[in-house]
């Protein structure tokens, strides 16, 4: 019974303290907000995106593509199954045919059984149903990775760079440089203490 009342008292010292845990989580939220911004500026250097320019976008984007995968692997599993299940229809008419008969025949029996088998799959409407949709999927797919690729990096779809995203590209790519060669030379004096 003292721990249940143990419980209550600290659920009301919880919950007295609770704008004050929303203020920090404000605050939290601000400092990650203002560091995702720092990112982004670092991560958009020339014609570099970032894929978090607009997250909402990109989210909605990587949603729609994994809803597309997962209905390829849907449609693809079916696809497999019957051409599984069809494989293994045609071994079971040749184990059950292949006694007593020479080579010859046995070579027979094995084409023609997969021959009917395989045949009567590929006539079928289910088949053709299955197949009609693996392919409208992968078309699917095509056009939502499309899709993710031109929001996510738009600079891609442009035959080239203007004069000023080409200076502002060199002048990154210096500064990277430079910040590259002074990581080095403390990675080098570290080494030598």
């Amino acid at each position: 019974m003292q721990y249940d009342e143990k419980d209550q008292k600290n659920t009301e010292y919880d919950s007295a303290r609770l704008p004050f845990v929303n203020e920090k989580f404000v605050d939290l939220f601000e400092n990650f907000s203002k560091q995702l911004t720092e990112l982004n500026k670092i991560s958009t250097i020339g014609p570099f995106i970032s894929m978090i320019n607009d997250p909402h976008i990109n989210i909605n984007n990587i949603r729609e593509y994994g809803n597309v995968l997962i209905n390829y692997q849907i449609f693809l599993n079916k696809y497999l199954t019957q051409m599984i299940n069809s494989y293994f229809l045609a071994l079971d008419k040749v184990s059950v045919g292949i006694k007593g008969k020479d080579s010859q025949e046995t070579r027979k029996l094995i084409i023609n059984s997969f021959d009917d088998v395989f045949s009567n799959m590929f006539e079928s409407n289910d088949f053709s149903i299955n197949y009609n949709n693996l392919v409208n999927i992968v078309i699917d797919l095509n056009k939502s990775y499309q899709k993710f690729l031109d929001s996510s990096v738009p600079f891609l779809n442009r035959q080239s760079l203007s004069k000023e995203e080409k200076d502002l590209l060199f002048k990154d790519l210096y500064e990277i440089k430079k910040i590259t060669s002074e990581i080095r030379n403390r990675m080098k004096e570290s080494k030598n203490e």
